[in-house]
């Protein structure tokens, strides 16, 4: 089984939203290209998107998907120093426990407001810790996909949809992310590889995963798609995909 989801953010201002424009967009063409091929998924989105664009979200409620929660606003009232702060004191982004409730329950009301029920969770940057998920449970969310693991877990009444699929933007060499670019704050990219090699990769996995009986978690971005290649890759993925069973993060039964 095969559990395809996705990250929706609002404005941030970073370069693949310079380049491709809204993720809003973004997301409903990805969703577009699912639906054609038969490909359920869960986009994990923003609380502000909800309460800033609700007519373009009620488009993506005509597709096999579910909403799941992704923080408010990416944490934008954060800035460095108050990340740094939060990484050297609590051992998370999210920062503390007063600061990770108000935020959580603020998401989950927009849910509540458009008729939804948030289940599912994704902390952004995956930054969450113990107390993220102690949170997420008292608030009815019982699926989070925050870690890297090769096996779904239940702990404390959440289950944790592991992802075991190698993600997109932070594997892929594109955009400024390039051998090819020499500045210095972005020495991570030598250590990526082609997007053919990693859709090679995700093809391998997805396939070993399946003659085990193993699930298989993806986090495809849908900026990522369309800043990299107007989602002409991501056609070839979902194609792929068309092949096996796919389901929402919420749907997932041990």
């Amino acid at each position: 089984m095969i559990y395809p989801t996705g990250d929706v953010h609002t404005k941030i201002d970073n370069w693949e939203q310079k380049k491709s424009g809204n993720e809003l967009d973004a997301a409903k063409k990805y969703l577009e290209i699912l639906k054609k091929n038969r490909v359920a998924c869960t986009l994990f989105i923003n609380g502000k998107c909800l309460d800033e664009n609700p007519e373009k979200i009620k488009e993506f409620l005509d597709y096999d998907a579910e909403l799941g929660g992704h923080t408010y606003d990416n944490f934008k009232s954060m800035h460095i120093i108050k990340s740094y702060f939060y990484r050297k004191f609590f051992n998370c982004i999210y920062g503390p426990a007063y600061y990770q409730e108000k935020d959580i329950k603020r998401t989950k009301s927009t849910f509540q407001k458009f008729g939804l029920k948030m289940t599912s969770w994704r902390t952004h940057a995956y930054g969450s810790n113990e107390k993220t998920f102690e949170i997420l449970r008292q608030e009815g969310v019982r699926y989070v996909s925050d870690l890297f693991e090769d096996n779904i877990i239940e702990k404390d009444g959440i289950i944790h949809m592991a992802i075991n699929i190698p993600v997109d933007n932070v594997t892929m060499s594109y955009g400024p992310f390039a051998p090819s670019n020499r500045e210095p704050f972005v020495g991570c990219a030598k250590s990526r590889i082609k997007p053919e090699e990693w859709f090679e990769i995700l093809k391998k996995r997805i396939e070993s995963n399946e003659k085990k009986g193993k699930p298989s978690i993806l986090l495809i971005h849908p900026i990522t798609m369309a800043s990299f290649d107007n989602f002409e890759l991501f056609e070839k993925i979902a194609k792929f995909l068309s092949k096996y069973k796919t389901n929402k993060i919420s749907e997932f039964r041990f």
